[in-house]
């Protein structure tokens, strides 16, 4: 197969372990599988509770023409809690050089705009919650490529019954810079089987020098007949095999605080395929601005994590 096209293809479907485990390949077909066994300790008030999860994928390639791939990605979580299990993702696709089209359960478009926070290695992401069209979902027709330091993804999500969706789309860009700074913006919609519309606006920068990260993520929209305001702030520094996490999370929610939280981890690589992290956070919303007074707890998470 075109080593370009494989390369595209693998770049596109960003979920698959960057240590996936090549078993197939006659030069124009290859099948390759990973994922992870992640052990991981949730303690909140002084009791621990298993939030451990393995996750497994496969993705095929072809090469279908001299300019063109086909691709197809599945991927399954399984949890200590077996009522949890999902799928992740079940899609297949075609490609080239102008990027990828795929159909299935995938992702929706805002996740490149919030990954310039979501950081962590448990916590953190409290303030950049995307609507349904923009998360991972099935009935979807994605596009995402990549054009030197541009990155497009745009998706039209059918009805979802489950999800009370009717349909709706969600379209983002992010741009990196060879100084170190990158820039995203992206915005969804969609209409409701309850007659209601729901639409969001992430846009996010952030500046990489040498060892240190930091970014920002604003986030805005009307969810549930409630308009929604957030912002997050990311902050990394990696010395040595070891890197430091930390982020800042506030989200408002018909004008009343739903999410205010500041979350601190580090996490060390043995080595590609095997860390080791502690994660803490801060919740700062008081137990009368929760429903259960548990959402109001701070929390302390230990991890273990092997990359196949």
């Amino acid at each position: 197969m075109n080593k370009k096209l494989i390369a595209l293809a693998v770049a596109a479907v960003a979920s698959t372990s960057v240590s996936a485990a090549e078993i197939f390949n006659d030069g124009t077909s290859s099948l390759s599988i990973g994922g992870r066994a992640e052990a991981r300790a949730s303690i909140i008030d002084g009791d621990m509770a298993d939030a451990s999860r393995v996750r497994i994928n496969v993705l095929g390639t072809t090469q279908i023409s001299e300019d063109a791939y086909g691709v197809g990605f599945f991927e399954r979580e399984f949890k200590t809690d077996e009522n949890k299990d999902e799928n992740r993702y079940i899609y297949a696709g075609i490609g080239s050089q102008y990027g990828l089209v795929t159909y299935g359960l995938n992702d929706g478009s805002l996740g490149i705009i919030t990954d310039f926070t979501d950081i962590m290695a448990y916590h953190g992401a409290a303030a950049s919650g995307k609507i349904l069209v923009a998360d991972r979902t099935d009935n979807n027709i994605a596009y995402v490529g990549e054009f030197g330091g541009l990155t497009v993804k745009a998706n039209y999500v059918g009805t979802n019954t489950d999800k009370d969706v009717d349909n709706g789309y969600s379209a983002a860009a992010t741009y990196a810079m060879e100084n170190g700074v990158a820039f995203g913006l992206g915005y969804a919609a969609q209409d409701n089987l309850n007659n209601t519309d729901e639409d969001q606006i992430e846009a996010a920068v952030s500046y990489a020098f040498g060892d240190i990260y930091v970014a920002a993520l604003y986030n805005t929209g009307e969810v549930a007949n409630q308009d929604v305001d957030g912002y997050e702030l990311a902050a990394a520094y990696s010395m040595g095999n070891t890197t430091f996490t930390t982020t800042y999370g506030n989200k408002e929610k018909a004008d009343k605080e739903v999410a205010n939280a500041l979350a601190i981890d580090a996490t060390h690589f043995f080595n590609d395929n095997f860390r080791a992290y502690v994660s803490y956070n801060f919740n700062m919303l008081d137990a009368d601005q929760v429903a259960n007074a548990k959402d109001a707890e701070d929390e302390l998470a230990l991890g273990l994590r092997y990359d196949f």
